[in-house]
């Protein structure tokens, strides 16, 4: 069991970074220290230095024996000055082999110049061999590469005493005589291409990538809340280093430009040290105190300043010493960044906190090699990585990656609480939206119940209003013709059967619709009505035009005929009435007027009702009347007199009803042709108009309604028929006791 969680344990330890991070620390200086290169040997000294003024053509300095790699100091105020000395090869060349005539041999050796700055020309035995573009009077060149220059067989000479010499030239009062090795051809390219690798092919890399990802880290500091000043700072940090290794690797600057450079070096590098200090202290979330920030920004300003005005000695001195007095700010945020990660172990601040060490070792030796301050050496034979050292090669541009590395890891830990953020929102949203969801479910299963019984409550008062108006009234008349008079079975099973028919209805879901016109359904009520009740002491009036037949669409047919047949039935059970006139019309403006008149004063037969009227009635007669008119966008109205009960009805049908009388000509509603008349296809009628208990009517009802309606003085019972109305009474003798 040990042996089986020891191996989860190791494994666990191997997928960590900070082990892979300390392990690549304990490799640099292996890497570092080990040869690459066997058969190459650094040049130890040189013979015979020459400075030289190039205007006046005076030897400024003259050395018989020159060390190498050493600086070269010279007056400040000279201008353009050449500089050549001498190197004895035979020590460190081999027997050389003279190739035959027309043989083709190549070179044995080489020589590596470390750097060659300025430009140089190369002279083996006197005959030029290699070199770059020398600085001159009109363009200062600068070559941040290396230089192999082979030396050719068919120049050595046999005896011996070969040499090589090297001359350059510099404005600058301090030059640098870069390290020389002499070696294979092999060896000294291998060493180039490496040299040339780090010192200009990152560089101009890494200056591309502070560019855009400066522009991208200033855009994340705009946005970001936490972070944000952190960001612009590092955005702002690598776009200027980015302008910095521009101008400091930029290999040819007219003369007239090369203050105007100068000066912007200057200015860059002095805002670079300022923002690596304020950035530190943005990220460990401290601000530099106020005495140290104003004296930063002083020493900041002041060379930029200053710079233009001075000669060139103060400019010297800017050269050599104003960095390493920046750096002291940029030292004093590290020391509070130690503090600071001490104290809170988090990964990113070690990490900052080495890369800041690194960037102050690298900008001193950058330093060092503008400057020319120190000559750097490394001993013995061969060649290392720790050679690029001492070469006079920049290596702050590889710090600059690190850094970003840095903001990466920062900026990835927030987008990482970002994303938890969200998770945890989401989970919070996805939970609120269940309980929602399941409220709603409840919300909705109520609704549904309540709908549901809303519904059936509408079915349970339909079905009401049909038993009590239809079925109610036909069975209440059949009851008083029984009572009244002697009815044969068969009328009796006729109007029981109707009953039937209209209960079946009543209950059916798809109820049959109405298509004869309301005068035939009226008047065939009307003369059923009448052959059932009329007799010596109740007489039944009807007065129904037949010239403008009007068709209900939906159930419009069926509620007023239901109306109708309440009312009749509330007349036969209460009013005592002895003469019943129903009167329908269709006025010039489209509006249909129903006239219901009795003469009864509720006395006689209605106290002959009093034992049956709560079985016959459910005391929702007139309410539901009203009702239905209202459904059919029309106003019901009962009125009592001393001349009897009056009802009426008043239902507009169509737009002509707000118009003035027209001819029926087919417009206002009327139409010339009457499908439901065929026997006389021109006689007018309204079209067929469905009738909405919100329909644009009812206000025009709502209105009319309150015109008053006087009681009809009713005549001495008649029978007519003429070719304009059905209009018939007839007296039937009473069989009520």
């Amino acid at each position: 069991m040990n042996s089986g969680q020891a191996v989860p344990e190791r494994r666990a330890l191997w997928r960590r970074p900070g082990s892979w991070i300390a392990l690549a620390l304990l490799l640099l200086p292996v890497a570092c220290t080990s040869l690459l290169v066997q058969d190459l040997t650094e040049v130890g000294e040189g013979r015979h230095l020459q400075v030289v003024d190039m205007a006046s053509g005076r030897v400024m300095q003259n050395e018989t024996v020159v060390k190498l790699p050493s600086r070269v100091d010279s007056e400040p105020q000279a201008g353009l000055r050449q500089i050549s000395f001498e190197i004895p090869i035979d020590h460190y060349m081999q027997a050389p082999e003279l190739p035959a005539p027309g043989q083709r041999v190549p070179p044995g050796r080489a020589l590596l110049v470390s750097q060659a700055i300025e430009g140089m020309d190369i002279y083996l035995n006197g005959v030029w061999v290699a070199g770059l573009p020398r600085t001159n009077q009109e363009v200062r060149y600068r070559w941040n590469r290396p230089l192999v220059v082979p030396l050719a067989r068919r120049l050595l000479r046999p005896g011996g005493a070969n040499t090589v010499v090297i001359e350059f030239s510099s404005q600058e009062s301090r030059s640098l005589l870069p390290p020389l090795y002499i070696g294979g051809v092999a060896s000294a390219n291998l060493v180039f291409e490496l040299t040339a690798f780090i010192g200009s092919s990152m560089a101009n890399a890494s200056n591309l990538l502070c560019l855009l990802a400066g522009l991208f880290l200033l855009g994340a500091g705009v946005v970001s809340r936490e972070d944000g000043r952190a960001f612009t700072l590092a955005g702002a940090l690598t776009t200027v280093w980015a302008v910095l290794f521009w101008l400091v690797l930029l290999p040819y600057v007219p003369v007239e430009w090369l203050a105007v450079r100068d000066w912007l070096q200057y200015a860059c590098l002095g805002a670079i040290v300022a923002l690596l200090t304020l950035f530190v202290f943005a990220f460990i979330g401290e601000r530099m105190p106020d005495r140290a920030r104003r004296a930063m920004w002083t020493a900041v300003l002041a060379v930029p300043l200053i710079f233009p005005f001075g000669g060139p000695g103060l400019r010297g001195w800017l050269a050599q010493y104003w960095l390493p007095l920046l750096m002291l700010f940029y030292l004093y945020a590290t020391v509070r960044l130690a503090r600071h990660a001490v104290r809170t172990r988090r990964r990113s601040a070690f990490l900052l906190l080495a890369l800041s060490i690194l960037t102050q070792v690298f900008a001193l030796h950058d330093h060092n090699v503008v400057a020319q301050l120190v000559p750097l050496q490394v001993p013995g034979p061969g060649w290392s990585l720790s050679h690029v050292l001492a070469a006079p090669l920049l290596l702050s541009h590889l710090t600059m990656p690190l850094l970003l590395l840095v903001m990466a890891q920062n900026l990835l830990a927030q987008l990482g609480s970002y994303v938890e953020r969200i998770r945890k929102a989401n989970d919070v949203l996805q939970d609120t939206l269940a309980q929602r969801e399941r409220e709603l479910l409840v919300s909705y299963q109520r609704q549904r119940d309540m709908e549901s019984e809303s519904a059936a409550q509408s079915e349970r008062d339909r079905i009401y209003r049909e038993l009590h108006d239809g079925i109610g009234s036909k069975l209440v008349t059949t009851l008083f013709s029984v009572r009244d008079r002697d009815i044969n079975h068969g009328q009796l099973e006729h109007r029981l059967l109707d009953a039937l028919k209209d209960l079946r209805e009543t209950i059916s879901v798809t109820q049959p619709q109405e298509e004869r016109s309301i005068q035939d359904v009226l008047f065939t009520y009307a003369t059923n009505l009448d052959e059932a009740l009329s007799s010596d002491t109740f007489h039944v009036e009807i007065d129904i035009p037949d010239d403008r037949d009007v068709v209900l669409l939906g159930d419009a047919a069926r509620s007023l005929l239901r109306i109708v047949e309440e009312t009749v039935a509330n007349t036969v059970k209460y009013a005592g009435a002895t003469r019943l006139r129903l009167s329908l019309r269709l006025d010039e403006r489209n509006l249909l007027r129903l006239d219901i008149d009795d003469n009864g004063q509720g006395d006689g037969l209605a106290e002959a009702m009093k034992r049956s009227a709560p079985m016959l009635s459910g005391g929702r007669g007139l309410e539901g009347m009203r009702t239905r008119a209202r459904q059919l966008g029309g106003r019901y109205r009962f009125v009592r007199t001393r001349q009897g009960a009056h009802t009426r009805l008043r239902l507009p049908l169509g737009p002509a009803a707000l118009d003035p009388p027209q001819a029926p000509t087919g417009v206002g509603g009327l139409s010339p042709m009457n499908p439901m008349n065929p026997m006389n296809p021109m006689a007018p009628r309204v079209p067929m108009h469905p009738i909405s208990p919100m329909g644009p009517w009812s206000s025009l009802s709502s209105e009319r309604s309150s015109e008053a309606f006087v009681p009809v003085d009713l005549g001495p019972s008649t029978e007519t028929r003429d070719t304009s109305y059905r209009s018939q009474s007839a007296p039937v003798a009473s069989s009520l006791s």
